[in-house]
């Protein structure tokens, strides 16, 4: 898998973001009820995300408010296409349009490392080429 294919993933899931804290947060309330698959690959998603917001949040509050009304991770703002709100957003933040393509290219990398390190995505096979799993 290249980055580009990771970065792109990475994007779709911090846009499911909301839907997946949301099921999360069900599935822990309901007790466990539903497919535990399916609960761990969210919960997964959930912590790259967050871990990611975290950091951000300590090194550059101003990126995290990007990102954040980016992807519309706290609440719905509305239907408009990542051009369309970078374009927005600049104007609201006071910072350059290339600018804002650099975080949202940097933070799309720090996404796709988290999820690699909660093994929400998975870059190699884990079994060699001729079978034998790989320790």
């Amino acid at each position: 898998m290249h980055l580009k294919e990771m970065k792109r993933i990475a994007e779709k899931e911090i846009l499911r973001y909301r839907e997946s804290a949301a099921f999360v947060r069900g599935w822990i309330d309901g007790g466990g009820q539903g497919d535990p698959a399916r609960f761990r690959e969210r919960a997964r998603w959930v912590w790259a995300v967050e871990r990611v917001r975290e950091a951000i949040h300590r090194r550059s509050p101003e990126k995290e408010v990007f990102f954040s009304r980016l992807y519309e991770l706290d609440r719905p703002h509305g239907k408009r296409s990542i051009p369309a709100s970078i374009v927005k957003l600049s104007m609201e933040l006071y910072t350059s349009e290339s600018t804002l393509y650099r975080w949202r290219d940097e933070l799309l990398l720090s996404v796709a490392i988290a999820a690699v390190q909660a093994r929400a995505l998975q870059p190699f096979p884990l079994e060699a080429s001729d079978g034998a799993e790989r320790v």
